[in-house]
């Protein structure tokens, strides 16, 4: 039995690219959920995010904050890296892209109790009893 999860390779690819933008990273599998990529800004450590990768309801896969905030598509690499890099800047980092009309609106305060699309997507693995 294989314990791979479909998100761990769009993980590692998005870790890949965030590492090469001097980010620290690291994907952990917790007990009974998906896999997470955690984020660190090492110029600053306090500030540090989990980003997901799984499907919307439609079965196409993103790359997520857990909030939970669409972030690209996991075959936009650039463009999932340039907007976590915006989210986790520290004062007076050049972040390379420069946030437009279709960068994702990143709430102050993180919530999870909005309704909408994105909420209905579980992030615990699904389990079948024999």
């Amino acid at each position: 039995m294989s314990t791979s999860h479909p998100a761990t390779e769009p993980l590692e690819a998005l870790a890949e690219e965030l590492r090469s933008r001097n980010f620290s990273t690291r994907i952990v599998i917790p007990l009974n959920r998906i896999p997470q990529l955690q984020v660190m800004n090492p110029a600053a450590p306090a500030l540090t995010e989990q980003v997901l990768a799984k499907p919307d309801s439609h079965g196409a896969w993103h790359y997520w904050f857990p909030w939970p905030t669409l972030i690209a598509a996991v075959d936009d690499i650039p463009t999932a890296a340039d907007r976590i890099e915006r989210v986790l800047a520290e004062v007076g980092r050049n972040t390379g892209g420069t946030p437009g009309a279709d960068a994702p609106e990143v709430p102050a305060s993180p919530t999870r109790s909005c309704p909408g699309e994105p909420h209905d997507i579980p992030d615990r693995l699904e389990t079948t009893e024999s």
